[in-house]
Protein backbone atom coordinates (compact mmCIF):
# COMPACT_ATOMS: atom_id res chain seq x y z
CA UNK A 1 0.00 0.00 0.00
CA UNK A 2 1.32 3.66 -0.92
CA UNK A 3 0.39 6.63 0.31
CA UNK A 4 0.86 10.12 -0.40
CA UNK A 5 0.86 12.39 2.32
CA UNK A 6 -0.12 15.75 1.13
CA UNK A 7 1.86 17.86 3.36
CA UNK A 8 3.85 21.36 2.41
CA UNK A 9 7.30 20.34 2.82
CA UNK A 10 8.80 23.54 0.97
CA UNK A 11 9.40 26.65 1.36
CA UNK A 12 11.06 27.73 4.96
CA UNK A 13 14.08 25.88 5.81
CA UNK A 14 12.59 24.40 9.09
CA UNK A 15 9.57 23.41 7.31
CA UNK A 16 10.51 19.29 6.26
CA UNK A 17 12.26 19.10 9.74
CA UNK A 18 9.28 20.51 11.92
CA UNK A 19 7.12 18.27 9.79
CA UNK A 20 8.63 15.08 10.29
CA UNK A 21 9.06 16.08 13.99
CA UNK A 22 5.04 15.91 13.73
CA UNK A 23 4.55 12.89 11.97
CA UNK A 24 7.51 11.00 14.48
CA UNK A 25 5.21 11.95 17.33
CA UNK A 26 1.82 10.89 16.05
CA UNK A 27 3.30 7.65 14.72
CA UNK A 28 4.52 6.89 17.83
CA UNK A 29 1.60 7.94 20.12
CA UNK A 30 -0.40 5.23 18.14
CA UNK A 31 1.86 2.64 18.95
CA UNK A 32 4.78 2.57 16.36
CA UNK A 33 8.47 2.36 17.21
CA UNK A 34 11.03 3.99 14.90
CA UNK A 35 13.89 1.30 13.79
CA UNK A 36 17.48 2.11 16.01
CA UNK A 37 18.92 1.42 12.14
CA UNK A 38 16.91 3.70 9.77
CA UNK A 39 14.93 6.86 11.43
CA UNK A 40 12.51 6.51 8.59
CA UNK A 41 11.50 3.01 9.40
CA UNK A 42 8.36 2.62 11.86
CA UNK A 43 7.53 -0.94 13.13
CA UNK A 44 4.69 -1.94 15.29
CA UNK A 45 3.53 -5.72 16.83
CA UNK A 46 0.09 -6.05 17.46
CA UNK A 47 0.07 -9.84 19.02
CA UNK A 48 2.89 -12.05 18.59
CA UNK A 49 2.18 -13.07 15.04
CA UNK A 50 0.97 -9.61 12.97
CA UNK A 51 4.08 -7.09 12.01
CA UNK A 52 3.25 -3.61 10.42
CA UNK A 53 5.94 -1.58 9.24
CA UNK A 54 5.75 1.69 8.29
CA UNK A 55 8.48 2.95 6.07
CA UNK A 56 8.34 7.01 5.06
CA UNK A 57 10.91 8.73 2.36
CA UNK A 58 9.60 13.05 2.35
CA UNK A 59 5.92 12.57 1.58
CA UNK A 60 5.53 9.46 0.41
CA UNK A 61 4.66 6.22 3.01
CA UNK A 62 4.86 2.55 2.29
CA UNK A 63 2.82 0.25 4.22
CA UNK A 64 3.47 -3.89 4.74
CA UNK A 65 1.81 -5.86 7.03
CA UNK A 66 0.18 -9.94 6.50
CA UNK A 67 -3.81 -8.36 7.47
CA UNK A 68 -5.19 -6.17 5.53
CA UNK A 69 -7.62 -4.77 8.39
CA UNK A 70 -4.02 -3.60 10.06
CA UNK A 71 -3.57 -1.55 7.29
CA UNK A 72 -6.93 -0.41 6.96
CA UNK A 73 -6.68 1.10 10.61
CA UNK A 74 -3.43 2.72 10.22
CA UNK A 75 -4.51 5.02 7.26
CA UNK A 76 -7.94 5.70 8.78
CA UNK A 77 -5.63 7.20 11.66
CA UNK A 78 -3.04 8.99 9.58
CA UNK A 79 -5.94 10.16 7.71
CA UNK A 80 -7.88 11.65 10.80
CA UNK A 81 -4.31 13.78 10.96
CA UNK A 82 -2.74 14.20 7.81
CA UNK A 83 -4.50 15.30 4.98
CA UNK A 84 -3.54 11.99 2.69
CA UNK A 85 -4.39 9.86 -0.41
CA UNK A 86 -4.24 6.42 -0.97
CA UNK A 87 -2.86 5.24 -4.26
CA UNK A 88 -2.75 1.87 -3.91
CA UNK A 89 -0.81 -1.20 -4.41
CA UNK A 90 2.74 0.16 -4.49
CA UNK A 91 4.73 -1.29 -7.40
CA UNK A 92 7.41 1.25 -7.43
CA UNK A 93 9.21 3.05 -4.61
CA UNK A 94 12.66 4.99 -4.56
CA UNK A 95 13.27 3.64 -8.11
CA UNK A 96 13.05 -0.01 -7.37
CA UNK A 97 9.94 -2.29 -8.92
CA UNK A 98 8.35 -3.96 -5.84
CA UNK A 99 7.28 -7.80 -7.29
CA UNK A 100 4.64 -9.97 -5.56
CA UNK A 101 4.05 -13.14 -5.19
CA UNK A 102 1.24 -13.98 -3.42
CA UNK A 103 0.96 -18.02 -3.82
CA UNK A 104 4.39 -18.14 -2.46
CA UNK A 105 3.94 -14.97 0.21
CA UNK A 106 7.33 -13.43 -1.38
CA UNK A 107 7.92 -9.68 -1.76
CA UNK A 108 10.65 -9.04 -4.13
CA UNK A 109 12.66 -5.50 -4.79
CA UNK A 110 14.37 -4.98 -8.22
CA UNK A 111 16.55 -2.25 -8.94
CA UNK A 112 17.41 -3.02 -13.14
CA UNK A 113 15.60 0.14 -14.43
CA UNK A 114 17.35 2.45 -11.85
CA UNK A 115 20.83 0.79 -12.70
CA UNK A 116 19.79 1.25 -16.46
CA UNK A 117 18.97 5.30 -15.98
CA UNK A 118 22.48 5.60 -13.77
CA UNK A 119 24.02 4.01 -16.40
CA UNK A 120 22.83 5.98 -19.16
CA UNK A 121 23.07 9.23 -17.22
CA UNK A 122 27.19 8.37 -17.01
CA UNK A 123 27.51 7.06 -20.63
CA UNK A 124 28.16 3.77 -19.50
CA UNK A 125 25.59 1.70 -21.33
CA UNK A 126 28.26 -0.33 -23.31
CA UNK A 127 30.20 -1.13 -20.92
CA UNK A 128 31.69 -4.36 -20.10
CA UNK A 129 30.28 -6.00 -17.37
CA UNK A 130 31.91 -8.11 -13.91
CA UNK A 131 30.57 -10.46 -11.60
CA UNK A 132 31.12 -9.33 -8.32
CA UNK A 133 30.97 -11.72 -5.32
CA UNK A 134 28.70 -10.60 -2.56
Amino acid sequence: MLCLLKKFLYGLKQSPRQWYKRFDSFITSVGFERSQYDSCLYHKRSGHKCALYLLLYVDDMLLLSDYAEEIKSLKHKLSSEFDMKDIGKARRILGMEIIRNRISRVLSLKQSSYLEKVLSKFSMTDAKHTSVPI
